[in-house]
């Protein structure tokens, strides 16, 4: 499936869960559709589905209304653009360099209609774009409902309690699923935030971690100790609400087992240098910190 969007990356990645809920809506709808072109109406805003024979596929925009006319418009043109690139939807060979010239064509046409830059965001309306999509999806039964609100319920629980932020970020991705289940848009919003909030949080702290334990490798190949103690504690502390309070208590202690260098034995010592060239693997297993 070929993707553009004219929103900001930014804004997509902090607003994924929308658009993904968005995308699955206009996949089904594509789907069951057997027209060659419809409209669907979703709050202020209106799916355009065109389907295009040569290539078995569909364009699907999704637009403003006051933009409609403007992007009827441009719909034979965009259909121009894919027929003449027939080989990327039937027999694409995967050399990026023709999806790129495709790709540009589509952008550089889309930017040219200065009347379509200045529209709205779809972000700005996500609580009336879902309650558009979900009313045409049909209700729940009762018992289904009751079910995903008992789910939810548990789960809200659990992540209000959990203090690790990786498993916290995986509550909150289920919590928005059920949410979208259950057609509450604030409940869908709001953990949709939280996920975002706590997904940027793990990245920075990966980061972070990352530098640390690359600078204890450093300061451990050239035994300084000192510099890996230092280096050794920061990470420690960054490791704070990602793994058990046990673990991070035991690589303090190998930290301070650096400064007792001539107070312990050298096989001790040995020992201790062993378990922290360990570290990287063993963060590795859960944390994934080249990612």
């Amino acid at each position: 499936m070929y993707n553009k969007s004219f929103q900001s990356d930014e804004k997509l990645e902090m607003f994924d869960s929308f658009f993904s809920a968005l995308q699955t809506f206009v996949s089904e709808l594509t789907e069951s559709s057997s027209e060659s072109l419809s409209t669907i109406e979703l709050g202020e805003y209106f799916v355009l589905i065109t389907r295009i024979q040569e290539t078995v596929s569909d364009l699907v925009i999704i637009t403003d209304k006051d933009d409609i006319k403007e992007v009827q418009k441009l719909i034979p043109k965009i259909n121009a653009i894919i027929i003449n690139h027939q080989d990327l939807f039937l027999n694409w060979d995967r050399k990026p360099e023709k999806l790129e010239i495709f790709d540009l064509k589509i952008i550089k046409l889309v930017l040219s209609d200065k009347k379509l830059l200045a529209g709205s965001s779809l972000i700005t309306d996500q609580s009336t774009i879902l309650k558009s999509i979900w009313e045409q999806k049909g209700s729940l039964s009762e018992q289904i409902r009751e079910d995903l609100l008992r789910e939810r319920d548990e789960l809200i629980l659990n992540y209000s309690v959990e203090e690790n932020f990786i498993k916290k970020y995986e509550i909150s991705r289920i919590l928005i699923e059920i949410s979208e289940k259950l057609r509450d848009d604030e409940k869908f919003i709001e953990y949709q935030t939280e996920a975002k909030s706590l997904k940027d949080e793990i990245k920075d702290r990966k980061l972070r971690l990352k530098y640390y334990l690359d600078k204890v490798k450093e300061s451990l190949q050239y035994s300084k100790y000192a510099e890996t103690y230092s280096y050794l504690y920061s990470f420690c502390l960054k490791l704070e609400n990602f793994v058990d309070p046990q673990l991070i208590s035991h690589y303090k202690t190998l930290a301070k087992a650096l400064l007792k260098k001539n107070k312990i034995s050298k096989d001790e010592f040995k020992q201790v240098i062993k378990e922290i060239s360990m570290i990287e693997q063993e963060t590795n297993e859960y944390l994934l910190l080249g990612t």
